[in-house]
C-alpha cells in the first residue's frame, strides 16, 4: 500500500468518525429533550446548538485521544472484525478519558461543564454510543477506503 493514501484514508476517516462522535451523542440530546416529539427542525436546530455548545478545548482532546486510539485500532485490527471492535473500544476510551482527564473550565457544554458531573449519568449513554459508533464508523471506513484503491 503507498504510504501516502493509506494516510488519506486514514485521514479522512478520523476526521469522518470525530464528527459522528460530536454529533450523534448531541442528536440524542436535542431528542431526549423534545420529549418523544418529532419535530424536525426543532430537532435539527437543538442539535447543532448542542454539538456548537461543546468547548474547543473538549472537541480538540476528544479528537486527540481518537486519533491515537484509532491508530492503535487500525494498527492492531488484523481483520476487519477485529478493527471494527477495537475501533468502538478506543471511542469508548477516548470518550471516557476525556470526561474525566478535562479541566472544568475547558468542558463549556460538555460533561462536567454541562451537567456539574464528571460523568453525567444521564448523558454517559449518549456520549458512549456515539464514540463506539464513531470508532465502528472510523473502522469500516478506513476499510472501504482501502478496499475501493485496491490496498485491503
Amino acid at each position: 500500500m503507498k504510504r501516502s493514501s493509506g494516510v488519506r484514508c486514514f485521514g479522512i476517516a478520523w476526521v469522518l468518525g470525530w464528527a459522528v462522535a460530536i454529533y450523534l451523542p448531541s442528536v440524542l440530546i436535542a431528542w431526549d429533550q423534545l420529549g418523544g416529539r418529532f419535530d424536525l427542525r426543532r430537532l435539527l436546530a437543538d442539535t447543532w446548538h448542542v454539538a456548537d455548545a461543546m468547548a474547543p478545548g473538549a472537541k480538540l482532546m476528544l479528537g486527540g485521544l481518537m486519533l491515537v486510539g484509532f491508530l492503535a485500532a487500525d494498527r492492531f485490527g488484523r481483520n476487519r472484525r477485529v478493527a471494527v471492535v477495537l475501533g468502538a473500544v478506543a471511542g469508548a476510551a477516548a470518550l471516557l478519558l476525556t470526561l474525566l482527564l478535562l479541566p472544568a473550565e475547558w468542558s463549556r457544554g460538555f460533561g462536567i461543564g454541562l451537567t456539574g458531573e464528571r460523568l453525567p449519568r444521564g448523558l454517559l449513554p449518549f456520549y458512549l454510543g456515539g464514540a463506539a459508533v464513531a470508532g465502528v464508523f472510523n473502522a469500516l471506513s478506513v476499510a472501504a477506503c482501502r478496499a475501493k484503491l485496491g490496498e485491503a
